[in-house]
C-alpha cells in the first residue's frame, strides 16, 4: 500500500489501529486530526519505540511536509459558543412569543385602550371632544307660516359654519323651501331662524350643519301637524373610543384615528394568524433540545 492510500484511509478513518501502531508519524498526524483522548478511547497505544527521524538520508516512510490544522479545538470553541447562546436564544424566543400571545389576544378579548391608561398613552381619540357640539332645531306655525328655529352651541371661536335645510310640505311631496347659512363663530352660541308660507300638512324639514371643511357635523329632521309634532336631532360623530377600545390591527400605523378602533370581543384573520404564530413562537422556544 502506498502512501496515498494510506493518507486517505487515516483521513476517512477507515486505517487499521495496528498501522498508527507501527508508523509513528501516521500516529502523530492522527492525534492532530482526532486528539489524544479519541485515539485512547478506540484502544490505540502510541508505539513503544518512536524511530528516530532520518530526513538526511530519505529512509522515512512518510517523508511530506503535510500542514493541517487542529479541527478538534476550534469545534470545540465552536460548540462551546452555540450552547452558551443557545438557552439565551430560547428564552428570548419564549418572551417574544408570549408578550405578542397575551396583547393580541387582549386586545381582542378587551381591547387595547381599555388596558393600556390614557395617563400613560393616549391611543383613540375622540372626533368630538367634551362639551360637543349641540345642534338643535323648534318650529312654530302661525296660521299659514312655519318658523323654523335653529341653535348651535359650543361651536368654536374662529370656526367657519354652514347650516343647510329643505321644507316641504304634504309630507315631503312638496318641496316649499330650501337654502343655507354661513358664519364664522365669534360665540360660542349661534342662532338662526326661517319662515315660509305653507299650505298642506304635514309639515317636514331637514337640516345640516356643516364645519369649514364641508364634512357634516349633525343633523336634524322633524315634522308638524295639527294633531301631531314631531322633531329629531342627532349627532353623526357619536363614535367613542370607549365604545370601540379594539384596535384593527391593519390600520396600527392610524392608531389615532377613531375609524382604526372597533368593538372588542371578536376578531378577525389577522388576530387569528397572530396569535398562531405567537403560539408557535412560544412553544418552540419553550421546547428542550434533544440529546
Amino acid at each position: 500500500m502506498n502512501e496515498g492510500e494510506r493518507l486517505r484511509e487515516l483521513l476517512d478513518g477507515s486505517m487499521d489501529p495496528s498501522e498508527l501502531e507501527s508508523y509513528n508519524e501516521y500516529y502523530r498526524l492522527a492525534e492532530r486530526i482526532y486528539g489524544r483522548e479519541a485515539l485512547d478511547e478506540m484502544g490505540i497505544s502510541t508505539p513503544e519505540e518512536i524511530e528516530e527521524e532520518v530526513t538526511q538520508n530519505g529512509n522515512s516512510e512518510f517523508t511530506h511536509d503535510v500542514i493541517l490544522p487542529s479541527p478538534k479545538n476550534d469545534s470545540n470553541v465552536e460548540e462551546t459558543i452555540n450552547l452558551d447562546n443557545r438557552p439565551k436564544r430560547r428564552l428570548f424566543l419564549t418572551l417574544i412569543g408570549i408578550i405578542g400571545l397575551l396583547l393580541v389576544s387582549s386586545n381582542v378579548l378587551v381591547g387595547v385602550d381599555a388596558i393600556i391608561p390614557d395617563s400613560v398613552i393616549i391611543l383613540c381619540e375622540d372626533l368630538e371632544q367634551p362639551g360637543e357640539i349641540e345642534f338643535k332645531n323648534f318650529e312654530q306655525v302661525n296660521g299659514s307660516t312655519l318658523t323654523i328655529f335653529w341653535t348651535v352651541k359650543n361651536v368654536t371661536i374662529g370656526e367657519s359654519y354652514t347650516i343647510v335645510w329643505d321644507i316641504s310640505q304634504n309630507g315631503s311631496q312638496e318641496l316649499v323651501d330650501s337654502g343655507n347659512v354661513s358664519w364664522q363663530a365669534n360665540g360660542n352660541t349661534f342662532t338662526h331662524l326661517r319662515s315660509v308660507n305653507v299650505e298642506t300638512e304635514p309639515y317636514a324639514w331637514a337640516s345640516w350643519l356643516y364645519d369649514a371643511n364641508m364634512t357634516i357635523i349633525s343633523t336634524t329632521v322633524g315634522d308638524y301637524s295639527s294633531s301631531e309634532i314631531s322633531t329629531m336631532s342627532t349627532i353623526e360623530s357619536d363614535k367613542k373610543c370607549e365604545d370601540n377600545p379594539k384596535l384593527k390591527l391593519d390600520e396600527i400605523m392610524n392608531y389615532q384615528d377613531l375609524e382604526s378602533w372597533t368593538q372588542a370581543g371578536e376578531g378577525d384573520m389577522l388576530d387569528g394568524m397572530l396569535i398562531m404564530t405567537f403560539s408557535f413562537i412560544s412553544l418552540f422556544g419553550m421546547r428542550k433540545k434533544k440529546n
